[in-house]
Parts: structure tokens; C-alpha cells; sequence
């Protein structure tokens, strides 16, 4: 009976290491497992207590790891749980001494248990495998993030800039190219959520340029909540795609890194020194049609903005950014995770 529960605990150990793995790699499904959350969360929560204590100038540099390191911390956790695993298993099958040196000679087949020490190596070049998937599904979801947020940054760095990026669309093209734009964010924003959400790590990897992509999320998606408020007849079918798919991107990330969002009656996430009244006299003068007065469109404004810009937030302060000309007045709503101090972004 004693030998049979090292192992059943050893059998146990391998069959939980291939769940995640499998999990992590192969069936994310809109959602990431827990070793790969509870990984990215411990590893930030760490190096964020170590930059807090550097100057300024080198704190981003310890927290642009924090991603990169979290994702081989997984990996050697994979790694370290299987031959553990094996080990148990070999301890209870062949009596081999739990001893580091006996241990070692049943992996390098210099003791009874070849069979096993086969297993056990095959197991961790799967396991290998798996994570080279893994860290290239990562760099691409990145790559993808961040050619469009590129992209965004000649046109727009903070959110006020959302109208002279709509009204800079409507000068230059028709409604049809609108309407391909907004379905263009939209397809990226869906991808952010799905992705962001699959692969937590990805949120928590620094931008590649000035702008960082939530801001790039908000700034998008201020422009066609812009044209929904002001001009809902003439607005192009994507306006509605854009919205839907950013507010569903931010409040899902939001929901995986433990965000809580306290219900706001006024939005004002980045906007604090631009009124609405400039706003629309901006979109309306560069062509957007005015279906709405001024009030009403400010309402139908906010009450789309409030779904989507506090979440942006509360995001930027878990994963530690800080977004110039982004922080929220006092008692705005915004949930508790926004009083943290962050970093850059």
C-alpha cells in the first residue's frame, strides 16, 4: 500500500502537468488556464514590487520582462512538475532512493527503470514542443497588436485625437470607406479580446511604440461612438461592430485580471479638458451629418463611453500603465485596481 501512493501521487503529477499543457497550448477556447493566469499574475506582482524600489529610468525595463518571464516560468514549471512526477513514479515502482544522485541515474538509464526514464523523456520533448507553439502563438498575437497600433500612432496618441482621426476618414473618403475602416478596428479588437484573454501574458507585454494599445482601443472606439452619437442614421453598419467587439475585448480582459468597474455616470477617461461641444463641432465640420442636438448626442456619447473607457483604466493600472492625461478624477466610479501607481505606457 505504501508503494502504491508515491505512485499514484507520480501519475497524478504527470496527468495534471498534460492537462495544462493541453489546456494552455491546444484547447484555449476564450479562455486561458490557470497555471498560465496564476503564472503571469505572481511574476508581475513580483517584478512590480522590484522596479517600485528603482529610479525611474529603469523601471520600465524590469517590468518589459515581466511578460517574457512569465511565459518561461510556465514553461520550466512544465518541466520541473513532469520529471517530479516520473521521479515519484519511479520510487514507488523500482524502490529507487529518493536521493538526487539515484533519481538522476534512473533518468540517464544508469539503474533499473530504462522504460521509465523513456517516457520521462519523451514527455519533456513534448512538453518542448508545446511551448515552442505557444511562445510563437504569443509573438504573433503581439506582432498583430502592435502593426495596427503603429499605425494608429501617426494619426493619434491620446484620446481627444479619436475626432480629428474620424474627421481626417470623412474628408478623405466616402461612407463606404468609413464603414471599411470601423470593420477593419473591429476585426482587431476582436482579435485583442480573444487573444488577450487566451494568452494572459500577452497583456501584460509592453507596447512596441509610444502608444499602447489600449489607448489605441479607445481612441478607435471614441470615434465610432462619436459618429453613433451624433449621426446614427448616416452611420456606417461597422459602427455598431466596433463597439460591440471593444466592449466585449476590454470588459473580458478586465474580468480575467480581476478588474472591478464600479458603474460612472460620466466618462471622462482622457477627456477632461475637451469638451463635447468642441468634439462635435470638430466631426461636424469636416462632414459628419447631425442627427442629434448637441445634448442629446453628448448623452448617447457617454452612455456608449461608460461601457468601455473605465474598463480601459482599470486594465492600465493592474497591468502597470500609466496613460498621460489618462488618470481619473476623484469618485469617478472607477474601480479599486486604479489607485495603484503604474508605470508607463
Amino acid at each position: 500500500m505504501s508503494e502504491a501512493v508515491p505512485i499514484v501521487l507520480g501519475a497524478a503529477l504527470v496527468l495534471t502537468v498534460w492537462s495544462s499543457v493541453l489546456r494552455t497550448v491546444m484547447t484555449p477556447q476564450g479562455r486561458s488556464s490557470r497555471m498560465a493566469l496564476w503564472t503571469v499574475r505572481t511574476v508581475a506582482i513580483g517584478m512590480h514590487a522590484v522596479a517600485r524600489c528603482l529610479p525611474a529610468r529603469r523601471r520600465e525595463r524590469v517590468l518589459e520582462m515581466c511578460a517574457p518571464t512569465a511565459v518561461f516560468v510556465m514553461g520550466a514549471a512544465w518541466l520541473i512538475a513532469s520529471f517530479a512526477g516520473f521521479g515519484l513514479i519511479a520510487f514507488g515502482v523500482y524502490g529507487v532512493s529518493p536521493h538526487p544522485e539515484d533519481i538522476t541515474a534512473v533518468f540517464l538509464m544508469r539503474s533499473p527503470g530504462a522504460a521509465l526514464a523513456v517516457f520521462a523523456w519523451l514527455s519533456s520533448a513534448l512538453i518542448l514542443v508545446a511551448f515552442t507553439v505557444h511562445v510563437m502563438r504569443i509573438i504573433d498575437a503581439f506582432s498583430r497588436r502592435e502593426r495596427f497600433v503603429l499605425r494608429l500612432a501617426g494619426q493619434a496618441v491620446r484620446p481627444p485625437d479619436a475626432e480629428a482621426v474620424l474627421a481626417e476618414s470623412i474628408r478623405s473618403g466616402s461612407r463606404d470607406h468609413l464603414d471599411d475602416m470601423f470593420a477593419e478596428w473591429g476585426a482587431w479588437l476582436a482579435d485583442v479580446g480573444a487573444t488577450h484573454v487566451a494568452y494572459p501574458a500577452l497583456a501584460f507585454q509592453r507596447p512596441a511604440g509610444e502608444l499602447c494599445w489600449l489607448k489605441a482601443a479607445v481612441i478607435v472606439m471614441d470615434a465610432a461612438a462619436l459618429t453613433e452619437a451624433v449621426a446614427p442614421g448616416w452611420a456606417p453598419p461597422n459602427t455598431r461592430t466596433v463597439l460591440d467587439a471593444g466592449t466585449r475585448c476590454l470588459q473580458r480582459v478586465a474580468a480575467q485580471l480581476g478588474v472591478h468597474v464600479h458603474p460612472a455616470l460620466v466618462s471622462l477617461q482622457g477627456r477632461e479638458e475637451q469638451s463635447f461641444a468642441d468634439t462635435m463641432r470638430l466631426a461636424v465640420k469636416a462632414g459628419l451629418p447631425t442627427d442629434r442636438d448637441e445634448r442629446g448626442a453628448e448623452m448617447v456619447f457617454q452612455s456608449l463611453r461608460r461601457r468601455y473607457a473605465p474598463y480601459s483604466l482599470g486594465i492600465a493600472a493592474r497591468i502597470f500603465y500609466a496613460i498621460d492625461n489618462f488618470e481619473p478624477p476623484p469618485d469617478n466610479g472607477v474601480g479599486r485596481a486604479e489607485k495603484d501607481t503604474p508605470m508607463a505606457c
